[in-house]
């Protein structure tokens, strides 16, 4: 598995612009509206006004329902195959019945249906469905079916072509910017927690927050890693790929933390209820851990150049020691001893990731 000794600068604000821009709504009506243009404006020109609809309408599908370079390429695929299989099927089927269209239309469902059972993953009931039935009010007409398939191939490829290369969504810079949210959320909770402020109101407020932080890093990680492995060309992806790992050990440290925050602020009682000489000593560990979270967060930020640690903020060693001056006699406090521990555990393995460049004797990189 790769590491997270990565090597490249921060962004220049026009590219961090262009990158903010690749992942909002205006970008996709950007795409749609070039889709539109270049996929009617080609056929027209060269003669060809009756294929310009059918192929700008592909071009666009594609954009729409593709949100990512990955996602348009998987669509790309299951609707060519759907069309270039299933519309010569469907036209077979009317020719062989004809002149009885009440037959051929009887024949068509049992014909889909077989289809989509022999290979469901590349055959989708609605992608081979509207080309088959549309076979019906195009009859003998081979000319439309013709028009119809080009228009399908083409407009897609247009499409694909369009997200490969206008604005390509940049879910690399997602999942940075999700990394600092996500970090800044975490260690302002844990912060009035170990200074002993328990305003449960706030609390709250931060974890549905740093939840949303998460969810959305695990979708922007899983994006990266789709694109990663299926774009043609994606060099605007290609500087956090050594960073994938390290976003989904950031997503696991922030799901750790929104259950411990939630297991606070419902059993708060119980927590206040504790031994005072314990729950002391608890959040004193809890604020060693912090002060290792807030070096990992300030080198996991891209947006500054800075050196990269040249000491792991925490070690297992260091964590023991916290974790061993804390018995747990009763119920609540092995539950928040052993939240404090994964809490710990998680830190420690961003540790090993942010100071891989010194186990393997590399120069420091940037982080």
């Amino acid at each position: 598995m790769s590491t997270a000794s990565y090597a490249h600068k921060p962004l220049t604000p026009f590219r961090r612009a262009l990158a903010r821009f690749s992942l909002s709504e205006n970008a996709k009506y950007v795409k749609l509206a070039l889709g539109l243009w270049i996929g009617f404006s080609i056929p027209y020109n060269l003669g060809y006004p009756e294929a310009a609809v059918a192929l700008a309408s592909s071009t666009m599908l594609t954009l729409a329902l593709g949100s990512s370079i990955s996602a348009a390429r998987g669509y790309f695929y299951r609707r060519v195959m759907s069309n270039v299989v299933a519309m010569p099927i469907a036209t077979l089927v009317i020719w062989v019945t004809a002149p009885h269209l009440w037959l051929g239309t009887l024949l068509l469902p049992l014909v889909i249906f077989a289809i989509v059972r022999l290979k469901p993953s590349l055959f989708q009931m609605t992608s081979v469905t509207i080309p088959m039935t549309l076979v019906l009010y195009t009859g003998e007409h081979l000319p439309l079916l013709e028009q119809r398939l080009i228009g399908v191939v083409l407009g897609m490829l247009l499409g694909f072509i369009i997200q490969q290369i206008a604005f390509p969504p940049d879910h690399g810079f997602w999942a940075n910017t999700l990394v600092n949210d996500g970090n800044e959320q975490a260690v302002q909770a844990l912060e009035h927690l170990a200074a002993g402020q328990h305003d449960l109101t706030q609390l709250k407020a931060i974890t549905d927050k740093l939840r949303k932080s998460s969810t959305d890093l695990k979708e922007a990680h899983g994006l990266l890693k789709l694109d990663l492995q299926q774009a043609w060309m994606s060099p605007h992806l290609q500087r956090n790929r050594d960073r994938l790992p390290l976003f989904w050990c950031y997503h696991e440290l922030f799901d750790s933390l929104v259950n411990f925050l939630e297991t606070l602020c419902t059993f708060h009682d119980q927590f206040a209820a504790l031994d005072p000489k314990w729950r002391a000593a608890f959040l004193a560990g809890l604020a060693k851990l912090l002060d290792a979270h807030r070096k990992l967060a300030l080198v996991a930020d891209l947006r500054v150049e800075r050196p990269a640690l040249t000491e792991k903020p925490l070690q297992m060693d260091a964590l023991r020691e916290v974790v061993d001056t804390l018995p747990a006699p009763g119920v609540f406090t092995s539950v928040y001893l052993g939240h404090l521990a994964g809490y710990g555990m998680l830190l420690c393995r961003l540790s090993d990731m942010h100071t891989s460049h010194i186990a393997s004797g590399q120069p420091a990189a940037l982080a």
